[in-house]
C-alpha cells in the first residue's frame, strides 16, 4: 500500500495518498486516451438465455478440467466472429500518419481489477481456441495478474477488450478502450427481465453491454451494427459454436 501522509487544508484533516505503481501508469494511460481520442458509448440489452442454459450444461465437464466456466469466454467468442464482420472495431489509429490500421489478428484484452489498480493482459489469437481454451487463458491470466507474476507481453498486442463491470454488480458504463484500441466493451450484471414473446411473457436472462469507440474511426451507426451482430451471437448458441 502506498504511504499515507496526513496534513490538513483550511478546513480541517486531509490524508495524502501518493499516485504510485499501476495506478499511475493506469491514469496516464487513461489521459493519454481521452486528449487523444473522442469516445462515445451504446449501450444496448443481449438475451443471454439460452446461453445461459448452455453454460450451466457445460460447466460439470468444464470443472473435470479445471476450468472455472464463466460467460466471459462464450462473449470472447461471440465478440471475435463480430469483429470480423467489422474489421474498424479491430483497430487502432496511427497519429503520426492520420492512418487507421485494420488488425487482422484478434487479441482480446481482459480487465483485471487487483489490488493496485486495473490491469488488462490480453488473450492472444482469440479467434484460434475455443471456449474451454479461452476460458482457461482467462482464468490462468486473472491468477497471475492478482498474484503480480504476469510477463510484460502477456500485458502487449491488444486489439480490442472487455472489461466485466457486473461482477461488481453494475449495469452499463462508459468504459474508456484500452489505448490505441479504438474501443471496449464493458458488461453488465445479467438480470431478469420480464419480456413479451410471440404473444407471451416469458423471464429472460439479459445482459447490458456497453460499448465505447473512438468516433474518429467509425460511427454511431456502426456501433450499433456491431452490438445488433454481437447480440445475434450471443442469443443464438449454434451460431456462436
Amino acid at each position: 500500500m502506498p504511504r499515507i501522509t496526513k496534513k490538513y487544508d483550511f478546513f480541517g484533516f486531509v490524508e495524502r495518498v501518493p499516485l504510485r505503481s499501476v495506478r499511475k501508469v493506469t491514469a496516464e494511460h487513461m489521459i493519454q486516451a481521452v486528449r487523444t481520442a473522442a469516445y462515445v458509448t451504446h449501450m444496448d440489452e443481449i438475451d443471454v438465455t439460452d446461453l445461459w442454459h448452455h453454460r450451466e450444461q457445460q460447466k460439470t465437464a468444464a470443472a473435470e478440467q479445471g476450468i472455472k466456466l464463466t460467460f466471459l469466454p462464450f462473449v470472447v467468442k461471440a465478440l471475435v466472429a463480430a469483429l470480423k464482420l467489422h474489421p474498424y472495431a479491430n483497430a487502432a489509429m496511427d497519429e503520426q500518419t492520420s492512418e487507421i490500421i485494420l488488425k487482422k489478428y484478434y487479441n482480446i484484452g481482459i480487465a483485471v481489477d487487483v489490488e493496485d489498480g486495473l490491469i488488462v493482459p490480453v488473450v492472444k489469437i482469440a479467434d484460434q481456441k475455443d471456449v474451454f481454451a479461452i476460458a482457461k487463458e482467462i482464468q490462468t491470466l486473472a491468477e497471475k495478474a492478482k498474484t503480480k507474476s504476469l510477463d510484460l507481453m502477456d500485458m502487449r498486442g491488444s486489439t480490442f477488450t472487455v472489461t466485466n463491470i457486473g461482477s461488481l454488480g453494475g449495469m452499463f458504463a462508459t468504459p474508456i478502450p484500452n489505448y490505441p484500441d479504438v474501443a471496449i466493451l464493458g458488461l453488465g450484471r445479467i438480470y431478469d427481465k420480464v419480456v413479451p414473446i410471440n404473444g407471451k411473457i416469458e423471464i429472460r436472462k439479459i445482459l447490458p453491454v456497453s460499448l465505447t469507440f473512438d468516433h474518429r474511426v467509425f460511427d454511431g451507426a456502426e456501433a450499433a451494427r456491431f452490438v445488433n451482430d454481437l447480440k445475434g451471437f450471443l442469443e443464438d448458441i449454434g451460431k456462436l459454436l
